[in-house]
């Protein structure tokens, strides 16, 4: 799919924007393409974003794409912003990189908002906001990613002393990345997902945000209608792709 070199160019400046607000803590280049490794916790922090001329013909870049990862002891795997990167998804796919996942961008614009008191606001995640992640654990090396922008939040909602739910954002050059929205379960449909958004929207102002982005599967439907319930619209999405050859 073609798109117009402005559009083309505002996708792959979120995704540069989107990657230093998950910073993994071993990056390489590959002309403009970013590898990044994390002891393989989270999708994000361990795949390669493609993002640009990586400098070298498609086939030879992922070649030294997949040498990367495997002297890591890492499944090589690619991040590829779509349409903006379609060209190199379909080479990707055809030299046997599988699919794993697609996820949705949506942007909506940062306009300030009241604070809301019931939702507490840290700069490190603690044990309360990690237990309700989906993960359940978060690793040192997770820690140190999460925790790792200079301007970096962690948002909790407390009921009858335990944190039932929970988000995270993150401020860089003018965009709130909202990340690790979760919310218990036994706590749902109560409203607790929109009061943290809308704080961490409001959060996200105080510190110079205009715009905010967040990602989601795009198999997760509940997902879909609840972000556009709250004003926020499709920018693009991306592809994810694992090299599982080498381990057959």
């Amino acid at each position: 799919m073609s798109v117009t070199p402005e559009l083309r160019a505002d996708i792959l400046a979120l995704e540069v924007v989107a990657a230093q607000g998950w910073p993994a803590p071993e990056t390489a280049r590959l002309g403009d393409w970013l590898l990044r490794a994390g002891e393989g916790w989270t999708r994000r922090a361990n795949s390669a974003l493609l993002v640009g001329d990586p400098g070298l013909p498609l086939t030879e870049a992922l070649d030294r794409v997949r040498a990367w990862y495997a002297e890591r002891g890492l499944p090589p795997r690619l991040a590829v912003p779509l349409p903006a990167m379609a060209n190199v998804d379909e080479v990707a796919a055809a030299l046997g990189w599988e699919f794993d996942i697609d996820a949705e961008v949506l942007t909506a614009p940062v306009t300030p908002g009241p604070p809301d008191s019931g939702v507490t606001f840290a700069p490190t995640p603690d044990a309360g906001w990690i237990a309700v992640y989906r993960a359940k654990t978060v690793p040192p090396v997770g820690v140190r990613i999460l925790a790792a922008p200079d301007t970096v939040t962690f948002g909790s909602i407390v009921d009858g002393g335990r944190t039932v739910a929970i988000g995270r954002g993150v401020v860089v050059a003018g965009w709130l990345g909202v990340t690790s929205m979760e919310v218990l379960p036994e706590h749902r449909r109560r409203g607790l997902a929109a009061r943290m958004l809308r704080a961490l929207l409001a959060w996200g102002a105080s510190h110079g945000a205009t715009r905010c982005y967040l990602q989601f599967e795009s198999t997760n439907e509940p997902a879909r209608a609840f972000y556009r319930g709250m004003g926020f619209t499709r920018h693009h999405h991306y592809r994810n792709r694992v090299w599982r050859r080498d381990a057959r």
